[in-house]
């Protein structure tokens, strides 16, 4: 018996691409699997482009909109967006896909640094991916979730405050196959170091 999964138009989250390394291809093909509207930052594109994929929006420096036109002609339809020196292009992004109404969005990012700014879109349901790592926006500061034996976990950041003193330093080896309870009085992120 087949499954049949019905997606309407932009109610899948879109692939933002800070950082095309920042898990395998493989893991990059699952989040392809139902044709998210595709955004990749300029630093980015070369390694993007060999992957194959028909890319939605780039965003590129100002100064270098003219060369990515001609480069990107076998991908038309894609948006050429640009942004000034000193705009961060992930925000620049994040903000476009806010006035498109996305509601979701997957990121690969560099460094958990880049967390911060994604934080300043409450709007969307994010999941971010850096180092190999898959990070949940826990913003109402309450987790219950379900998570198999000797699984890794990470909180960002590392120094917040929880009730449960094993996650100590901000990262944590699960035990025993089961719901791990996470209560704080602030937002925080959980990471799954992915296999």
């Amino acid at each position: 018996m087949s499954s049949h999964h019905i997606v309407r138009e932009d109610q899948e989250p879109a692939l933002v691409i800070a950082d095309a390394h920042a898990i395998s291809f493989e893991k990059v093909q699952e989040l392809l699997e139902w044709m998210p509207t595709i955004v990749v930052l300029g630093d980015q594109l070369e390694t993007v482009l060999q992957w194959g994929i028909k890319i939605d929006i780039v965003f590129v420096p100002a100064n270098e909109i003219t060369g990515w036109t001609s480069r990107l002609a076998d991908q038309t339809p894609v948006k050429i967006i640009s942004f000034r020196p000193g705009e961060e292009a992930l925000v620049c992004a994040l903000q476009f896909l806010a006035t498109t109404q996305a509601k979701a969005a997957n990121c690969l990012i560099k460094t958990t640094a880049a967390i911060t700014l994604i934080e300043s879109f409450p709007q969307f349901d994010v999941e971010v991916f850096c180092e190999e790592v898959r990070w949940s926006w826990v913003k109402n500061g309450r987790l219950d979730k379900w998570y198999e034996t000797n699984t890794q976990l990470f909180l960002f950041p590392d120094d917040l405050i929880l009730e449960q003193p094993e996650f100590a330093f901000g990262k944590y080896l699960v035990a025993n196959d089961g719901i791990i309870q996470l209560r704080s009085r602030e937002s925080f992120w959980i990471g799954e170091k992915l296999n």
